[in-house]
């Protein structure tokens, strides 16, 4: 979301234009003070509920201090919705083309990525569902949605798709999320996977 474009601007753009938009809104991207990030800066420079937070997914370090600063904006309050959409997809077509990097690189990103991030911020999932707990599974209560792709079903690849670091990746993602979804339902914590059709970004 680094150019605030594609599904980061939407979700972004879409959440403050609600009626009834949330509260707190935050805005992730692998450095908010870079180039590329003028224009996430200058949303959040004009929405108070905004706040930048610096978060590349296959750090740690990263994750840690990102829950660190959801915590400091919330307080006491836990968070409500959690949605994974980092990804990346190097585009390299065909057997021939992978190199061990490429697919660990997908794999890091793609699936370890949301799965580290959703672990990270579950206590604060947790505190959300408990203190909205008379409210049915979803966002008002509590919820994790991963982005996917329509390419993880087999009816839906077309018959060249040959990107095997991102499309294997993604189904993986895809089945974590399911897995995901029967653990926390009992803390009252929806989990879902969401398609958002092709949006045109630098990923394609």
């Amino acid at each position: 979301m680094s150019k605030l474009k594609g599904v980061g601007r939407g979700l972004v753009k879409g959440f403050l234009e609600l009626p009834n938009p949330p509260k707190n809104v935050f805005a992730s991207c692998i450095d908010p003070d870079n180039d590329e990030a003028v224009e996430l800066r200058d949303v959040a420079s004009h929405n108070p509920s905004v706040t930048l937070v610096k978060l590349d997914v296959r750090s740690d370090a990263d994750i840690a201090n990102a829950v660190t600063t959801v915590q400091r904006v919330l307080g006491q309050r836990g968070l409500n919705l959690l949605i994974n959409y980092a990804a990346i997809n190097s585009q390299l077509h065909g057997l021939e083309s992978l190199t061990r990097a490429d697919i660990m690189s997908h794999c890091d990103c793609n699936v370890a990525g949301p799965l580290l991030v959703s672990q990270a911020m579950l206590p604060l999932l947790r505190k959300a569902s408990k203190q909205n707990e008379t409210q049915p599974l979803g966002c008002n209560r509590a919820a994790i949605v991963n982005m996917s792709t329509g390419l993880v079903k087999s009816k839906f690849s077309l018959p060249g798709e040959r990107r095997f670091s991102y499309v294997l990746t993604k189904a993986a993602a895809a089945i974590a999320t399911v897995m995901m979804s029967r653990e926390l339902s009992p803390d009252g914590i929806l989990v879902a996977g969401m398609c958002p059709g092709w949006v045109k970004t630098d990923m394609g």
